[in-house]
């Protein structure tokens, strides 16, 4: 095998080994280039950039939902020595949020983005007042399909450290860290992840991970391509409309190398029930990683199982390790091991405790994944509070160290400090412990929650619920707990109160509903709180905030409040007969039973996440085909809007 140096220097060993990648944008729509093919449009694309004046070391937003165009895109970066940073692209208020907080960050770079996207950010920002961000936003902005450069491209051969991207964290909004990533970090992790999964020549992947998740960019493009193996890209948002058409296009395929958070596996799920184990052959997949968030072991034997009918072997599931300061892999379990696990007590796992095993079926047990040992190029190091390294079964902080570890976030001194030790460890801010040589992860040091597959970050969550209904941000804690029927974190928010619970209802719901708008989650309860406890130095205790939920201190006000939150009367009415309307509750049932949906309730209103929309979506589609597209959801975004529109289509 080649050892390529440099991402274009993987491209052109992709060139060598005359790789396909099909780009997936429907069940009958699919579109292939090859390796050749990618790099003769990036040097085409370079030319434009190059014609704007970007040259090696400038930054470049890739603000590009269209998969093949952000591939494009993207190489044509690498091969100008500019530094690409992906964004999740959208007009939502989460993502314009992000966009202007990266954009202002970096220093008002240029962004390659849709041009209907920005006109509507631009928009939003003209009505808020804000036009001198209107206006430079607009003057940076390059077309995602622009006309092609009359000049040639001139590439710029890469060097091991010049930093190959900045991958910024998913989840943040207020201040964003932006993880810089060198050639050399990347390329030795493509290196570790091809030995730690046992990559053989055949292997195909086939992945619905967005390319601006270093799952989707690094682990099943860059990968796949520099490694010399065909792949597939599947749209994300095709995903969400139809989860079952990955399962249809992996079985077509023939792939061989699968991946799916916890969520995907739960949407997955919620279609097969619905419509019925797929009458397809999976008996090709071999690994299917799981990853980017907690693990939840008994989710993903479900889906195991669910699918055995298929030909799926149970020992395909391939739990793992990783984050985006690691470039991404940290660590792996042997190929073929399929998913282990341990049972320990949930009350005994704070840094310098000795993980207890217990029963399954003890009162405080919880089940963990074991993740196997770390890959090649990443030395792995679990250390107490001093610093010093703990005993095997000791929980301590997970560090790590490695050709593929980031040098430091973007512009960022105190993430740095924080982050990285005088020594070379980065301290990834995860806890864990080893068993039997395995890592296994017991959760956050700083309470990040892991919400739908992103890492939201409390302070900015509270930031955005402040000022809602008169509550401040520093009378909101955000939290993340456990919570029946629910994988990964619930989120709760806490808000200083003292009046009664019937005077909070008003403020629960707003809350709520801000966070559903301004950031796309949904949130499980919204709690009254007398006072938020903090430490001497002013920080609020959110782990005191959670073990007290768990001990039941809130369970009165918890049942007061669920009998004054049901929809008003007028809300929750019959539909008066009409079968459109009294479909569409059902669906909206189905998808979110926790949610009390009346007809007259704003879907964007009630807490709904993004992936309850979608689903919801998928459900309309299953009895009217064609008839709505996923975006009118926000235009119609009642069950009586729906109904009506859809009576008219009829």
């Amino acid at each position: 095998m080649s050892k390529f140096q440099t991402l274009d220097g993987g491209l052109d060993h992709a060139i060598e080994h005359e790789i396909d990648v099909g780009f997936i944008d429907g069940a009958n729509d699919e579109r292939h280039q090859s390796a050749a093919l990618i790099k003769r449009a990036a040097d085409r694309t370079l030319g434009v950039l190059q014609d704007e004046n970007l040259g090696r070391g400038d930054h470049l937003i890739l603000f590009v939902d269209d998969t093949l165009r952000f591939v494009q895109f993207f190489w044509a970066a690498i091969r100008g020595g500019i530094v690409p940073v992906p964004l999740a692209a959208g007009t939502g208020r989460a993502e314009r949020d992000k966009l202007l907080a990266i954009w202002h960050k970096l220093d008002q770079p240029r962004v390659v983005a849709d041009v209907e996207q920005i006109a509507t950010i631009r928009a939003r920002l003209e009505e808020s007042g804000d036009l001198e961000t209107a206006r430079r936003l607009v003057a940076t902005t390059i077309a995602d399909q622009p006309p092609a450069s009359a000049c040639e491209a001139e590439p710029v051969a890469s060097d091991p450290d010049d930093v190959a991207l900045i991958q910024f964290s998913s989840g943040s909004t207020a201040a964003p860290k932006g993880v810089e990533l060198t050639h050399a970090n990347v390329v030795a992790n493509i290196h570790a992840i091809n030995i730690a999964s046992g990559f053989k020549a055949d292997d195909v992947a086939l992945s619905w991970m967005p390319l601006t998740h270093d799952m989707g960019l690094i682990g099943f493009h860059l990968t796949f391509l520099c490694l010399g193996h065909h792949h597939y890209l599947m749209r994300p948002d095709l995903f969400a409309r139809r989860p079952r058409l990955w399962l249809d296009k992996a079985a077509e395929k023939r792939a061989t190398i699968l991946c799916a958070p916890n969520f995907g596996y739960r949407h997955t799920l919620r279609a097969i029930n619905a419509r019925g184990v797929p009458d397809i052959d999976l008996s090709a997949v071999r690994l299917i990683y799981n990853g980017a968030e907690p693990i939840v072991p008994a989710l993903a034997r479900d889906f195991a199982a669910e699918l055995a009918p298929t030909g799926l072997a149970v020992n395909a599931l391939f739990p793992v390790y990783g984050l985006a300061e690691a470039s991404l892999a940290v660590a792996f379990p042997a190929p073929g091991t399929g998913l282990g696990t341990v049972w320990v007590d949930r009350r005994r796992l704070g840094v310098g405790e000795t993980a207890e095993h217990v029963d399954e079926m003890s009162e405080h047990s919880v089940e963990l994944a074991r993740l196997g040992r770390s890959v090649g190029n990443t030395d792995l190091l679990l250390a107490g509070d001093d610093g010093k390294p703990v005993t095997p079964g000791t929980v301590g902080h997970v560090l790590i160290r490695g050709d593929n570890v980031t040098g430091g976030y973007y512009d960022a001194p105190e993430a740095n400090a924080a982050a990285l030790r005088a020594d070379g460890w980065l301290d990834t801010g995860d806890l864990g412990f080893e068993c039997d040589g395995d890592l296994v992860i017991t959760g956050r040091a700083k309470e990040i929650i892991f919400l739908n597959g992103q890492n939201l970050y409390p302070q900015d969550l509270e930031t955005l619920a402040g000022d809602t209904a008169g509550i401040q941000a520093d009378r909101v804690a955000a939290v993340g707990v456990n919570a029946a029927g629910i994988d990964g974190d619930a989120l709760v928010l806490f808000a200083v109160h003292r009046g009664s619970a019937a005077d909070f209802v008003d403020t629960a719901r707003a809350l709520a509903a801000k966070l559903n708008e301004a950031a796309g989650v949904s949130v499980f309860r919204v709690l009254p709180i007398n006072r938020l406890p903090k430490t001497t130095s002013g920080k609020i205790q959110r782990s005191q905030l959670a073990a007290s939920l768990e001990a039941g201190e809130f369970d009165a006000v918890i049942a007061e409040l669920d009998e004054m939150m049901p929809v008003a009367d007028e809300n929750t009415t019959d539909s008066g007969g009409d079968d459109a309307a009294s479909r569409l509750l059902a669906i909206c049932h189905e998808v979110a039973p926790d949610k009390q949906v009346g007809p007259a309730d704003n879907l964007f209103e009630i807490g709904l996440s993004s992936l309850e929309l979608a689903q919801i979506h998928e459900g309309i589609e299953s009895d009217w085909p064609g008839r709505l597209e996923i975006t009118d959801l926000f235009d119609y975004p009642t069950v009586n809007d729906l109904a009506a529109v859809l009576g008219q289509a009829d």
